[in-house]
């Protein structure tokens, strides 16, 4: 019953995400353009993936990669299970379910491990953890998919935590380092301040009383095996890096964290409301306000669990870092080392409440187990505001779904997004990264369109894709007319575009301050860009530095008619203003005219054709461990001004390839954490298999 309890618990509170459209907003088609990348790759045969390279990823990101692979990889191994017949949208969705389930079940079974003498408190405080609106916010609220990937295991590190406590053995020390290490692989962040509250517990432990010694080799087993688990994570963040910059490449605005925690109060601490900010959204939840207040009651008037008084100080400390206390949150946040304010970034309650949530149902559960006076009407009535508290936060997370449900589109919009003609790489692609190269667009680009030639000596461009000669086509008027819905301009004529061909659309603004949106509409096509710059100085505008050609094209087998319309935006200007709007040239491209003809992504290959020696910028972001080939032999590779890769080419006709192999320490620290993955689940299962074995019949709880 129990069981039965937790997993209908899980799947209600997933239930919106049982359904293959996009739910969320860009955060979330962000995750799935990522997650998209990798499962391409993993398609292809590529294993392990260290940075992007497919449409969905072109630029050779690295974030969150670098620092949190775990979501990318549990997608991958789900598509192979599932024989890769699901879509993105589906397989991302899939990872969400699978975490409120095992987020469930294992903070049920860690707080057995503690003691199995409090079941059914048990199962309520694991479905109190789940459903705490900063635990399924972290989906439903601000569509965090790396932090959400945690659910399973903050909990279970907790656990093991107190178990190093009560248990002499390594077991439990080994443990907690296994959880320590997968949260390293699913949000360093999180992990951060997780491991930090672990390695000072475990400082303690190691310091009081007697037997120090005999606890050494315990704990020195534990740490050889994090290190082992958590080498690629950890290894990763310092070497997909350009070299000289720093771990996190910005300095966080701290004044900026501040005003977000005092606006995130008092909010923080009244029911949700539907309408209200979605950072607010995130909280403990009056429920787990309740069941922290009697852990800080227990273990100051009954039971005195030094395990559970750090969990509980570590936790009314991160509470502090999240409320508006006044000075102390000041002074706390000011004085904090710049990576570890850094890697929280401006808003702490995105990685503190999870863990204050995991700190709560633990101490809690280990207080009350040890509370000899807890007879069956005391723990009676602890289980039936236990089961109060839990219908309260499932409501919290019913409006927290209900929000989520509301945002995103159409199973038939959604689909649009996986569709390459359409896949605008975000910024956030580029996060970890100093800075965006001056070719970035918040719009759809091309990226068999995005590599340059170069002149080796100024660095200018002396050849570019969208620079080919349009075989004398004349240009015609693209003229408006103002839409029946205020504020919009109709654009004709209509483009229609061929299956099996690529366009050059290329534009002459009749005014260069052009300022507002403009659309791109079909059946299956959607793209919006910003005018009169969509990103970077050189990206496709209107402005004078602004590339004024963008490709266009269909994937599906039946010609696509796709219809423009510009929205102003800003100033006094109305779609009046731009009756007149632009001239526009739409041109086939030949590949045979093209300077450079990309031919794959995975991995990069092309076939260049340059007036003389240059160097040929590749959209790919610098960092080490490519390996470029001009005509099969080996070259150099550089960082362009841009931050890009680029190498050098001949003149005349050459064919090159740019691949990424790794540093040979990251290639190490993937197979040596890969194969320490696999012993401990071998050595798990067959210890799992053993205690199941060994297990005596239980007597049942009174409830």
């Amino acid at each position: 019953m129990r069981w039965l309890l937790l997993l209908c618990g899980a799947l209600c509170l997933s239930g919106p995400y049982f359904s293959p459209r996009l739910i969320g907003t860009a955060d979330a088609l962000w995750y799935h353009h990522l997650l998209a990348d990798a499962v391409t790759q993993f398609r292809a045969g590529v294993f392990p993936v260290y940075v992007g390279q497919s449409d969905y990823s072109f630029n050779g990101a690295v974030y969150p990669l670098r620092a949190a692979p775990y979501h990318q990889y549990l997608a991958g191994f789900l598509d192979l299970l599932s024989g890769r017949s699901l879509g993105f949208f589906a397989l991302q969705h899939a990872t969400i379910v699978l975490s409120f389930v095992a987020g469930a079940f294992s903070a049920y079974f860690s707080l057995l491990w503690i003691s199995g003498a409090r079941r059914w408190t048990a199962a309520f405080l694991a479905l109190l953890y789940v459903t705490s609106p900063g635990v399924a916010g972290l989906f439903y609220a601000q569509d965090l998919y790396m932090s959400g990937m945690t659910l399973p295991w903050v909990p279970l590190a907790f656990a093991a935590l107190v178990r190093t406590f009560d248990d002499p053995r390594a077991r439990p020390g080994v443990i907690l380092a296994a959880a320590l290490a997968t949260l390293w692989w699913a949000h360093s962040p999180i992990a951060l301040w997780v491991t930090l509250i672990a390695g000072v517990s475990q400082v303690v432990r190691l310091a009081r009383g007697k037997g120090t010694k005999a606890r050494v080799p315990g704990a020195a087993a534990a740490a050889a095996v994090f290190c082992v688990l958590a080498a690629y994570p950890i290894v990763s963040v310092f070497l997909l890096r350009s070299p000289g910059e720093t771990i996190v490449p910005y300095v966080m605005d701290r004044e900026l964290l501040l005003k977000w925690v005092s606006g995130s109060f008092p909010s923080s601490i009244e029911p949700l409301d539907p309408a209200g900010p979605g950072l607010n959204h995130l909280q403990l939840g009056y429920s787990l306000w309740l069941v922290f207040a009697a852990a800080i009651a227990l273990g100051f008037t009954r039971v005195r669990v030094l395990s559970v008084a750090l969990l509980l100080a570590a936790a009314a400390f991160l509470l502090i870092l999240v409320f508006p206390v006044p000075f102390l949150t000041r002074v706390l946040w000011m004085h904090f080392p710049e990576t570890l304010v850094g890697m929280t970034l401006y808003w702490p309650m995105q990685r503190l409440y999870i863990v204050v949530a995991a700190a709560t149902v633990v101490g809690f559960y280990r207080l009350v187990c040890d509370d000899t006076s807890f007879g069956p009407r005391i723990l009676a009535f602890t289980q039936s505001v236990l089961g109060v508290g839990l219908l309260w936060s499932g409501y919290q997370a019913f409006i927290l779904a209900g929000i989520a449900g509301q945002q995103g589109g159409t199973v038939a919009e959604s689909s649009r997004y996986t569709l390459t003609e359409n896949v605008a790489v975000q910024r956030h692609t580029y996060g970890l990264f100093a800075r965006r190269p001056a070719y970035f667009s918040h719009g759809v680009v091309d990226p068999r369109m995005e590599a340059r030639l170069l002149d080796l000596e100024s660095g200018g461009v002396i050849a570019t894709d969208y620079a080919i000669a349009p075989n004398g086509a004349p240009m015609e008027e693209l003229r408006g007319t103002v839409d029946v819905n205020p504020g919009i301009l109709n654009l004709a004529p209509a483009l229609v575009l061929e299956p099996g061909r690529r366009y050059l659309l290329t534009f002459a603004f009749a005014q260069e301050d052009t300022t507002g949106v403009l659309q791109m509409n079909g059946d299956h096509f959607f793209r919006e860009y910003g005018l009169p710059e969509s990103g970077e100085e050189k990206a496709f505008g209107s402005g004078p530095k602004n590339e004024k050609s963008i490709t266009v094209w269909t994937s599906l087998p039946s010609p696509e008619t796709v219809k423009l319309r510009f929205i102003p935006t800003g100033g006094t200007r109305t779609p009046s203003d731009y009756l007149r709007f632009a001239k526009i040239r739409l041109s086939p491209l030949d590949p045979a005219t093209l300077p450079i003809r990309v031919t794959s992504l995975i991995p990069f290959q092309a076939g260049v054709r340059s007036p003389g020696r240059a160097l040929l910028e590749t959209p790919r972001m610098f960092v080490p461990g490519y390996e470029a080939t001009v005509n099969g032999a080996r070259v150099p590779v550089l960082k362009s001004p841009e931050g890009l890769i680029m190498f050098s080419v001949p003149a005349g006709e050459s064919r090159v390839e740019l691949r990424f192999t790794g540093p040979v320490l990251l290639r190490a620290a993937f197979w040596g954490s890969a194969i320490g993955w696999v012993v401990a689940l071998v050595l798990g299962s067959f210890g799992a298999f053993r205690a199941l074995r060994g297990a005596s019949p239980k007597t049942p709880e009174f409830v």
